[in-house]
């Protein structure tokens, strides 16, 4: 099975002793002036996550993905203390950001930092599942320089969709849109449609089904790269 990927983010932000604030009567700082780091820096610490990493079965079994936001704190010995999940997604999911959290190395602090605090670091952890067409570590855009196209054309584009929608005969009177978005690798394949804004069960389902017939497009680019980008089409579903 393919590996599923965890992105690790580090946020932090410095500021300067004015802006300081503390949390109770602890005596933990939220920033300041020069940050305890992971020993070798961000890259060791993605590096030391990323081979701790182990997506939950019970998670991908549940198609779970999503960012999971951890606080914990830096204590003057560089030792971590006070790990806990500020927006989990799954327990097990949680559990596993905590456990690796837990098993870090002590930080470092500068040898020129004076008057050492307790400092509480924020850390998101993007859980995303593997997508079919889309390599390990591959980024997906949401804006490009150039936008994936349709081959023809937007006029084309609802064309296709025009000839190619069925009209729902279940018995029901409705009409409205139906939002998709997917992505289009950067090979033109178009993968992980997904409805956004639904209308009803059937008309979804009909949406789904154009976009999927939809031929190759022609792919986005991002400072004269090949890209994956996110796109958004509204099909829309008007009574006759």
């Amino acid at each position: 099975m393919k590996r599923a990927l965890l992105f690790f983010l580090l946020s932090v932000t410095i500021f300067s002793n004015a802006q300081e604030g503390s949390l109770g009567k602890d005596n933990i700082y939220i920033a300041v002036d020069i940050m305890p780091r992971f020993p070798g820096g961000e890259q060791e610490m993605y590096k030391f996550m990323k081979e701790r990493q182990k997506y939950p079965e019970s998670a991908i079994k549940a198609n779970i993905e999503g960012r999971i936001i951890a606080r914990f704190t830096i204590k003057t010995d560089g030792s971590i203390t006070n790990i806990h999940i500020v927006r989990g997604i799954h327990p097990d999911c949680d559990s596993l950001v905590v456990d690796i959290i837990k098993a870090m190395p002590k930080w470092e602090w500068g040898k020129d930092v004076k008057n050492i605090k307790d400092t509480d670091f924020t850390l998101p952890v993007i859980f995303r599942l593997p997508i079919e067409g889309i390599a390990d570590g591959e980024s997906i855009l949401f804006i490009a320089d150039q936008m994936p196209s349709y081959p023809g054309g937007e006029q084309a584009m609802f064309e296709f969709i025009r000839d190619n929608l069925k009209w729902l005969d279940d018995g029901t009177d409705f009409q409205g849109r139906v939002v998709i978005r997917f992505i289009v690798t950067k090979e033109g394949k178009i993968v992980k449609p997904v409805v956004i804004k639904g209308l009803t069960s059937a008309a979804d389902k009909e949406a789904l089904r154009v976009i999927n017939l939809m031929p190759d497009w022609i792919p986005g680019k991002h400072k004269g790269e090949l890209v994956n980008v996110y796109y958004t089409i509204p099909i829309v579903f008007r009574l006759r």
